[in-house]
């Protein structure tokens, strides 16, 4: 069930509408009440936008096959919050929906700005949490579904130009870093820095995007005037879209661009996009970090997606979509294992959780599974590496485990 409630309610006007019905004792068997903060608004809308439906459609399957029953079948209740995108808000609403709205816990898209904005609020009301986005975590009380800025994103983008080189053949000696430049975007790129530079990769220049900016073509100047072989880095939806626009408009294809995640490998971008832009620059030179791929060798995934598209309707089934839905079954085995309600007990269930690869609540393509490792990431850390076609679809490059095509030459 979901409260009813609009993203766009201030957090006053919520408590007050709220905060008299949610001071009452609950039986054992009543709702559990989960605060979902999410960017329904702002720069990282595009997460949220596809995520939640997917993570709602979850739940509500979950409600309807019995609640978590080691709590006597109680359904899980969804109180929604929209924190604009900004670090700030998402503090005041973990605030506002513990405090107010006495919810058990809290979960969303939460990406490294509102992680580090929340963190201070979780260690204070000491209440667990499940980013489904953040590379990090500053708080024991919080968990993600993120990939690691090292293990994760870094190693993933650098082991995937090093195979594009040595396995492959592509010619590539010198590389520049091209990420958006907040927090997650610079932790990913010093620990790229050095895996690059350990490989043998020369840099030249840098290309920090500004994620508060309406045009990035100063930053595709910069490149154009590098003309590195390839161009790597974290980039955001709306960054990789300002990026792709302004490569379009200077006619550049001399250089790879690889990496991402959202901002090479979204859904959105086709639907931003012209139809002209973007087979010109998402199908040339491009190779996006992506989770999930329609076109992946793993049957839980090819099950769910059927699952979407023909049951609950989905109009976008990419890579947010099923990052949300794995986030909702991380938070029932969670939920069974802790068998209360007690927030201490469901922080340290989150540690206890493993969802085995072959599982059939294994949504990503995780080839070891999912399990928390002491930093509250995954110990897994791995993505695919896609490319685009011109129907819109994608192939699966690498790990060469889950791929179904080779990677097209560089062409100038």
């Amino acid at each position: 069930m979901i409260t009813r409630r609009t993203f766009a309610l201030g957090a006053s006007t919520a408590a007050a509408l709220a905060a008299p019905a949610v001071r009452r004792a609950r039986a054992d068997n009543a709702p559990i009440r989960i605060g979902v903060i999410n960017s329904m608004s702002g720069g990282y809308a595009a997460y949220a936008q596809e995520g939640h439906p997917a993570f709602k459609y979850i739940i509500d399957k979950i409600n309807a096959e019995g609640g978590v029953k080691s709590m006597g079948g109680a359904k899980i209740e969804l109180v929604l919050a929209d924190d604009t995108s900004q670090g700030a808000r998402c503090a005041t609403e973990a605030r506002r929906l513990l405090t107010e709205e006495k919810v058990d816990l809290l979960t969303g898209t939460m990406l490294s700005p509102q992680m580090l904005a929340v963190s201070p609020v979780l260690d204070e009301l000491q209440a667990p949490c499940l980013s489904v986005w953040a590379g990090g975590s500053r708080s024991p009380w919080l968990y993600s579904l993120g990939y690691d800025y090292d293990r994760g994103y870094a190693k993933t983008m650098a082991d995937f130009a090093i195979w594009l080189r040595d396995k492959k053949g592509f010619a590539l000696k010198t590389w520049m870093p091209c990420y958006s430049n907040y927090e997650a975007g610079q932790q990913v790129n010093t620990h790229l820095l050095k895996r690059m530079g350990d490989a043998g990769f020369q840099p030249v220049g840098e290309a920090a995007l500004d994620t508060k900016a309406q045009d990035q073509t100063a930053a595709m100047i910069r490149i154009r005037a590098a003309k590195p072989d390839i161009a790597l880095g974290l980039v955001t939806p709306r960054d990789g879209l300002l990026l792709h626009q302004a490569r379009y408009n200077l006619n550049y294809h001399g250089s790879i661009f690889a990496g991402g995640t959202g901002g090479y490998s979204d859904l959105s971008l086709w639907r931003d996009l012209s139809p002209d832009i973007a087979k010109a620059v998402l199908t040339r030179n491009l190779f996006a970090m992506t989770g999930f791929s329609p076109a992946a060798n793993v049957p839980s995934m090819q099950k769910i997606i059927a699952e979407f598209r023909d049951v609950a309707k989905l109009k976008l089934i990419g890579q947010s979509a099923m990052q949300s839905a794995q986030a909702a079954r991380v938070i029932q085995r969670a939920l069974e294992i802790a068998g209360t309600r007690d927030k201490k007990a469901v922080k340290e269930a989150f540690a206890k959780v493993e969802i085995k690869f072959g599982d059939a609540d294994l949504y990503v393509a995780k080839p070891t599974g999912i399990k928390f490792a002491d930093d509250r990431l995954l110990t897994d850390g791995s993505a695919f590496f896609v490319q685009w076609m011109e129907d819109k679809s994608q192939q699966v490059l690498y790990p060469e485990q889950f791929a179904n095509a080779q990677p097209r030459p560089r062409s100038s």
